[in-house]
């Protein structure tokens, strides 16, 4: 099982990707930016033009490494457990397993309220 300190740890490092995976793929990849450049080449290499006019929007992977928000903090998270917990899954897959989609879960919807959050009221 698992206790409260170790619960309120797993939130705020939700809290952390979250922040992180918003500020890389909302602020950091604007023109101008440290990731700009790399956003424009991989816009293109996706044809994000293209599919744009198809009305299919975003490729699929260009929005997990660049494009989404939630995306990228899902990946974070989803990676950052499974490093952080590799043994504790050898030992209790199924708890784990369980704390693992909540984690997830948790970062997406923090990245969810901050995107809102910066939207509405910094941009």
């Amino acid at each position: 099982m698992i206790n409260t300190l170790q619960l309120l740890s797993l939130i705020l490092t939700a809290l952390l990707v979250a922040v992180t995976g918003f500020t890389y793929s909302h602020i950091l990849t604007q023109p101008g930016e440290v990731f700009g450049k790399l956003y424009l080449k991989l816009d293109i290499l996706f044809n994000t033009d293209k599919r744009s006019r198809e009305g299919l929007g975003f490729h699929p992977v260009f929005k997990m490494i660049m494009a989404c928000p939630k995306c990228v903090s899902g990946q974070l998270a989803l990676w950052i457990f499974v490093i952080l917990n590799y043994q504790d899954y050898l030992q209790s897959f199924v708890w784990h397993f369980v704390f693992h989609i909540l984690f997830v879960g948790t970062a997406i919807f923090f990245a969810t309220i901050i995107k809102s959050f910066y939207t509405k009221h910094i941009e």
